[in-house]
């Protein structure tokens, strides 16, 4: 039996108020926030790019103008001045929570970058504290230009805001000061300058698409290039991730494919003084990609053993897939020149205190990054080829879905 023409507008009725009022999951569904840490300080400025006023909720309503906002920690105290009048400095309380942002796209300048979105500012730790809240596909377009250059193909460039966006959402926690890190500790955020209309692009037609594997989000890390093949996550983190896993990779283009490094006696002193220096090293363990895991120190005040990942932060290499060497200048024995190989052979690291000084530490190493994940140079060697960037991705991603997070 059909319902009465009556009936029929009342349920119309009813079902554009449920749309409207209590839309479907999928609808209502918003583009997520996300707190990006930008920096703390003792000092901090901000200024808008034009002739928009910034709007500063925590101030004084007394102030509704604003072209500059001065922040200064000081004896326990945070005060400001607006409008670069140093003669006027107002008190603010110690659980101030200031909220910066104006109507102009070109963003508030911070030091020297440019931030759209609203800047959050407060006190934590003795310091002020700067987070920029704004939506993630607008963070992406600025990361995806930090974190890769602008030259490279289109499907590299798209499976990189991929990546980024669902290492992002991965980390996405409303239990803690801010979600992510603006540089290498995360992933790199400069802000305005780096966007593009050919990253925008990227960002743009992939928007949603994030990564998974049964199901869950899944920790898209990425690196820059890995000399060769990637690292199991295992090798270099506690866990081994199944869908992180080591593969060749096509990086022989990257500008950090080969790299030479070298160190002075002086040098290795000032970074390593509770071992005197280093005169000789002892390479005792190494990943099946050729990492090293274990690496001894010698010096004239004793030896330790220290980690691939350590001795990378301390000497700031590229990589742990390295070879180190000592290096000496032409010595003579009985009017006879002997090879650095030869003398090499015979020092054993007890007696290595006896080694001349006029010596050098040679570092010859491939790859730039942890090797873990996404090759960034390798994405580009593969978009040059024709892959997509759903290829790229399940290359160097093991066994992941590629979908809408929403």
């Amino acid at each position: 039996m059909s319902a009465s023409p009556k009936s029929k507008s009342g349920w119309a009725i009813i079902f554009i108020a449920i749309f409207f009022v209590c839309p479907l999951k999928s609808i209502a569904a918003k583009e997520p926030i996300i707190r990006v840490f930008i920096s703390n300080e003792n000092k901090a400025r901000f200024r808008a790019d034009s002739f928009e006023d910034i709007f500063v909720q925590g101030v004084s309503t007394k102030h509704r103008r604003i072209k500059s906002l001065d922040l200064i920690y000081k004896n326990d105290k945070v005060k400001y001045s607006i409008n670069n009048n140093s003669n006027a400095w107002y008190e603010l309380p110690n659980n101030f929570n200031l909220i910066l942002r104006n109507n102009d796209k070109r963003g508030i300048w911070f030091k020297n970058r440019r931030y759209s979105g609203e800047l959050r500012v407060i006190l934590h730790n003795k310091k002020i504290n700067i987070i920029n809240y704004l939506k993630l596909e607008k963070y992406l377009k600025s990361v995806v230009g930090s974190e890769m250059p602008k030259e490279f193909p289109l499907a590299a460039l798209q499976a990189q805001a991929i990546a980024a966006r669902t290492y992002a959402l991965k980390l996405l926690d409303e239990n803690k000061l801010f979600d992510i890190n603006s540089t290498q500790a995360s992933q790199v955020y400069l802000g305005l300058e780096s966007e593009t209309a050919k990253i925008n692009r990227a960002v743009v037609s992939t928007s949603s698409l994030a990564l998974f594997y049964r199901n869950e989000l899944i920790n898209a890390v990425f690196h820059s290039s890995s000399g060769g093949r990637t690292e199991n996550s295992g090798q270099v983190w506690k866990y081994q991730l199944p869908y992180l896993k080591s593969v060749i990779d096509y990086d022989k283009n990257s500008t950090k494919y080969k790299w030479t490094n070298e160190f002075t006696p002086a040098e290795l002193e000032k970074i390593f003084p509770s071992l005197g220096g280093i005169n000789s090293i002892q390479i005792i363990d190494k990943s099946s990609t050729d990492r090293v895991l274990k690496i001894r120190l010698y010096g004239i005040n004793g030896n330790k053993i220290i980690s691939g990942t350590k001795i990378r932060e301390k000497l700031q290499l590229p990589s742990t897939k390295f070879e180190a060497y000592l290096k000496f200048k032409p010595i003579y024995l009985d009017n006879t020149l002997i090879s650095q190989d030869e003398m090499f052979d015979e020092l054993v690291p007890q007696s290595l205190p006896s080694i001349p000084k006029d010596y050098f530490l040679l570092v010859k190493g491939y790859g730039a990054g942890h090797g873990v994940g996404m090759s960034q140079w390798g994405a580009k060697s593969m978009a040059e080829r024709g892959s997509s960037f759903r290829e790229i991705l399940k290359h160097y991603y093991t066994g992941v879905q590629i979908r809408t997070y929403k």
